[in-house]
């Protein structure tokens, strides 16, 4: 039978180091717990392999030929190499040696919840830890971009799916307030008809229009006057402060982005909407991934904690 390279494997290096290392192939027949003509019928095949008689007698025992010895570290590193795919790696965050690179797709609501207190507890660990935050304009860009590795992860709402491939754990609910300017508003907002008698600004992002407030009203028959379109939630108080356009937005953003606004309740009957770490399942045994995914739960727990409820176990 014709021997290649191709027949080489793990099981055939181990027996040469351990021959190596024992000079004896009695002994390398101990170590391995094998029987000595084992040992020997695994030499004779790495010889024709190798095209190289690797050991030859010398005395009572057997010494590397010049070829062996010249193999025998390069094989050593091979070995640990094909170990290491057996493996998951440990990621140490107080290693300096170590290092996790990231792509988060989030928008500015989560940026602001949950990812600003993550960037500031990673400060704190010694690890190379690297961000890369990019906008998610749709549900269907969500999924798409975890699938072909633009995302590690998002943070956004449940992307409405139910792909076998994306791993969700939920984090928190969030319900929503109206934002206004009290001096051009003498009386809250919290009619359905000084709701829908107001002009509004809401927040759209990518070409999907549709928004759940609107879709709401059409089917009670009512509508709203939006005079002001964006795509971030930043730029709502920049925009509206001084006027009389409200804004209906997140509840969590009212000591933060909308701070300095007046809000009171929507008087719509709206679901609360549940945001969600999500991460194709390529990354699920990843141990940096896996870490870094923690971090973000425990900060959302946090947060879940000031309102809203919150589950613990991820979903495929």
């Amino acid at each position: 039978m014709k021997l290649d390279e191709s027949d080489l494997d793990f099981r055939l290096l181990h027996l040469f180091i351990t021959i190596y290392d024992q000079g004896s192939v009695t002994a390398a027949a101990s170590v391995l717990g094998v029987g000595q003509p084992t040992v020997s019928h695994g030499l004779e095949r790495l010889r024709k392999i190798m095209g190289d008689p690797l050991f030859v007698r010398a005395g009572r025992g057997i010494i590397p030929t010049a070829h062996a010895s010249e193999m025998a570290p390069r094989i050593r590193q091979m070995m640990e190499e094909m170990r290491s795919l057996t493996r998951l790696n440990a990621f140490d965050p107080h290693n300096s040696e170590h290092s996790l690179h990231c792509v988060i797709g989030a928008n500015d609501y989560d940026v602001t919840v949950v990812l600003s207190q993550l960037f500031q507890r990673l400060q704190s660990y010694r690890a190379d830890v690297s961000l890369r935050i990019r906008p998610v304009r749709s549900y269907q860009e969500q999924v798409a971009k975890l699938r072909d590795g633009s995302f590690d992860l998002t943070i956004a709402a449940d992307y409405r799916g139910d792909a076998g491939d994306i791993i969700q754990r939920a984090l928190f609910d969030e319900d929503i307030k109206c934002y206004y300017d009290p001096a051009f508003h003498p009386r809250p907002p919290d009619t359905l008809d000084r709701y829908c008698a107001a002009s509004h600004a809401r927040i759209v992002f990518g070409d999907d229009e549709s928004a759940p407030i609107d879709e709401a009203l059409a089917q009670m028959g009512r509508s709203r006057r939006t005079v002001l379109q964006v795509s971030s939630f930043h730029m709502i108080p920049r925009l509206i402060a001084g006027t009389a356009v409200m804004a209906t937005l997140p509840s969590r953003l009212a000591d933060t982005v909308m701070a300095g606004f007046a809000s009171c309740r929507c008087p719509l009957e709206l679901p609360s909407v549940q945001f969600y770490q999500s991460w194709h399942v390529r990354n699920a045994a990843s141990a940096g991934h896996r870490w870094l995914r923690d971090q973000i739960f425990q900060i959302a727990r946090s947060v879940a904690n000031s309102g809203g409820k919150q589950e613990d176990g991820p979903r495929v």
